[in-house]
């Protein structure tokens, strides 16, 4: 099962200060399914408040998150991969658009 975010532009927030409005994004929630539609429909049954509060349910912005399992498993794929395409990427005269720069991005993003 994928775990979604989900957030809106839509509405104000007010900082501690409350006599001010602050114009940004607003997280409605996070919610799991297959898909981010069948997500989407498990948010919006589990907070029916999105709705009743007027948010624009189509205006909803959705994202993936990554869980644990699957960034080990990138973690995992970049490591087995990397010494050879470092080795390779040196030995064929380091063009730009090599694999290696993706794989050392990941690495990067996962440590």
């Amino acid at each position: 099962m994928n775990e979604y975010i989900f957030y809106t532009t839509e509405g104000y927030t007010y900082p501690p200060k409350e006599d001010m409005e602050i114009e940004n994004c607003q997280v409605l929630g996070r919610a799991y399914g297959e898909t981010a539609k069948e997500a989407k429909v498990n948010l919006l049954q589990r907070c029916p408040w999105i709705q009743e509060s007027g948010f624009d349910i189509e205006e909803i912005i959705c994202k993936q998150l990554l869980n644990d399992d699957t960034k080990e498993d990138i973690r995992t794929i970049v490591q087995y991969l990397f010494v050879d395409e470092h080795r390779h990427f040196y030995e064929s005269e380091e063009p730009s658009d090599h694999i290696y720069h993706t794989l050392l991005r990941l690495k990067e993003a996962c440590n």
